[in-house]
Parts: structure tokens; sequence; C-alpha cells
């Protein structure tokens, strides 16, 4: 009689196909990458591309890494990788070409002719006088008993259009009472032909008399002036 041998027990997964495992850091990665590609088309606000793409970097690494062990997830950890290193390299791209647009409209709103002066050079340092401040000079700077004896600030600007073209100008400046700053002026002419004069008498209308009455000293310093053609 042939003896009889009781059943073994059968090793996990022995003559079966071995089941793949969970990769949950290589989705992560995928997903993080995702994020911070989409997010990174937005300027300024793609700041937060930075911890998304890092994160899914790391990620990525560790989840490609485990790939080879649980046979899942190595086209999640490859995508999430380069989708992350792609968001890092869109971010500068972005921010690059927004702060370019945003330079070249602020040069375009720029009044022609524009400039801010103070001792007769440009704002950039250079020492030509501008062709604006050729046009125009502040020829009177006092306190002054107006009709009905109230006292008021004076500021007279004398404009003579130098140009070959109408111009109309806008003037800005400040009002010192013994080199303080005490408030500002403004002055406009509009439209004046070449070779016309404009006496402007109203540039200190802005400015409280009471505040300088005391001044020994009182100075009108223009700070910006520009023209425009037309």
């Amino acid at each position: 009689m042939s003896e009889q041998y009781p059943p073994q027990p059968q090793q996990p997964g022995y003559g079966e196909p071995q089941q793949p495992g969970s990769n949950g850091l290589a989705t992560t990665a995928l997903v993080l990458g995702i994020i911070a590609v989409v997010v990174s088309f937005i300027p300024v606000l793609n700041v937060v591309v930075w911890p998304l793409a890092i994160l899914g970097i790391v990620f990525g690494a560790i989840g490609l890494s485990k790939a080879g062990k649980v046979r899942k997830g190595k086209g999640a950890g490859i995508t999430g990788l380069v989708a992350s290193a792609v968001a890092i390299i869109m971010f500068f791209a972005m921010n690059a070409l927004f702060f370019a647009v945003d330079k070249a409209s602020k040069e375009l709103d720029k009044s022609y002719d524009s400039t801010a002066v103070g001792d007769g050079k440009s704002k950039t340092g250079g020492a030509k006088e501008s062709e604006v401040m050729k046009d125009f000079k502040v020829t009177k700077c006092d306190v002054v008993t107006g009709d009905l004896g109230i006292k008021e600030m004076a500021i007279h600007v004398d404009y003579a259009n130098h140009g070959d073209r109408r111009y109309s100008y806008f003037v800005e400046g400040e009002v010192l009472a013994d080199g303080k700053k005490v408030n500002d002026f403004m002055s406009t002419a509009e439209n004046l032909a070449p070779g016309q004069k404009f006496t402007d008498k109203n540039a200190g209308a802005l400015v409280n008399a009471d505040e300088i009455k005391d001044a020994r000293k009182l100075e009108c310093k223009t700070i910006k002036a520009s023209r425009t053609d037309f």
C-alpha cells in the first residue's frame, strides 16, 4: 500500500501571477506636477509653484524608486518629475514675460517729452536739460494781498512754446517755506501754438497762505513737467 502524505500548504503567490502593489507617492507626484504646471501660467501668483514642484520632485523620485518593487507607478513617477521641472521653468518664463510687458506698458503710458526734474537735469542724471524745461519758468512765488484784503499765495508760471507743433503743458511742484515743504502746486497751459506765450496766474490756488505767511524764504520747486503734442 502506498503511503499517503498530507497536502503541503501552497506558498503565497506560488504558481500564480503576483499582483502589483500600490504606489501612492508616484500618483501624488503626478497630481502635484500637473497642478504646478497649471499654476505656473499665472504671473505673480505662481509663487506657489515652488512648494508644489519641490514636493512633486521628491515624491516622484521616491515613487519611481518604489515602482521597481511594486511594479506600479513608474509612468506616474516620471510624469510627475517632468511636470514639476517644467513648472519651475514656466515660473521663470512667465514672470519674465509679465515684467517685460508691464515695463513696456508703463513706457507707452508716459506723456510725450515727459520728464522729472528738480535741478535742471533729467531723472536719469543726464546733464542735458529737457526740451520741455525750456518752455516754462516759474516767475513769481510769493504771498500777496488779494482784492478783499485776504492773503493768498501767488505762483505765476510763464510758458513759451519753442517747438514746431502745438503743445499742452502740465507742471507739478512743491512750495517750500524756509526749506520745508508745506504744499504742492500745479500749473497747466492748453494747446499753445508754436511761438505762443501764456502766463498761468492760478498755480498757487492749492496753497493756503496761512501756512507760509511767516516764512522768511519761499521757494517754488518744479518736480515734474510734461508736454503733449496734438
